[in-house]
């Protein structure tokens, strides 16, 4: 485990915060099944990837998959949510989803808690130093992963002219993008979020004639 837990705190708060905000809801994508937690998630490595291309030893989470299980084909379904050891794959089998979704809220907490605690600890004991390192290679991954899926779907709000929406997830994946700013990759991608927010922005404050505004800005970045 990494000492400083900052990329695995901040992606559990997310997490926990998509889950609040009902991003388990039943997708538009897939109306014939009911959400798959965390692999329907934006933090999944292989979100609106149906190819998997990025293997799930690359996910933060594969901490918490016992080490019997990691070479499940979906390892997440199978992490611990409750004292009993219930899991996602349990529920999916024998439970409801609000039984499920419940399950998971509780321990995304308990684990946030924790993180905090241990960090709190840590810090009073070994005060915080600068690292050279940063984000771990398959945590700089994840996180690029987790940004790209942030910047997709908020091109997806602005092409459904949902500015406002959009708006606030470019500012989410330029700040989960600014994590892996050391890659070339990183870069590429902090600065075409940070342009299409730029956009974005412009036609909020502009207000009506906000459409063609925005084809005017698209255009402009080559879009």
């Amino acid at each position: 485990m990494a000492k400083d837990k900052g990329d695995l705190l901040d992606l559990l708060k997310f997490e926990l915060k998509f889950l609040e905000d009902g991003g388990y809801g039943r997708s538009p994508h897939t109306p014939w099944r009911s959400p798959l937690v965390f692999e329907d998630s934006l933090t999944c490595v292989n979100f609106g990837d149906p190819a998997h291309t990025l293997p799930c030893s690359e996910c933060l989470l594969m901490e918490f998959v016992p080490a019997e299980l990691k070479d499940q084909v979906s390892p997440c379904r199978f992490i611990p949510l409750t004292p009993k050891g219930e899991t996602a794959d349990y529920f999916y089998r024998c439970g409801t989803q609000l039984e499920l979704e419940e399950a998971l809220a509780g321990w995304l907490q308990d684990q946030i808690s924790q993180i905090e605690e241990q960090r709190e600890q840590a810090s009073k004991a070994d005060p915080p130093t600068a690292s050279s390192n940063g984000l771990g290679e398959l945590h700089r991954k994840q996180w690029l992963a987790f940004a790209d899926n942030l910047y997709l779907l908020a091109n997806r709000h602005r092409d459904l002219y949902d500015y406002v929406v959009a708006n606030g997830l470019y500012c989410r994946a330029l700040e989960a993008a600014q994590k892996v700013t050391a890659s070339e990759e990183g870069l590429s991608l902090v600065a075409r979020i940070g342009n299409d927010q730029q956009a974005v922005s412009a036609i909020l404050r502009r207000g009506d004639g906000a459409k063609i505004a925005e084809s005017e800005e698209l255009q402009a970045l080559g879009r």
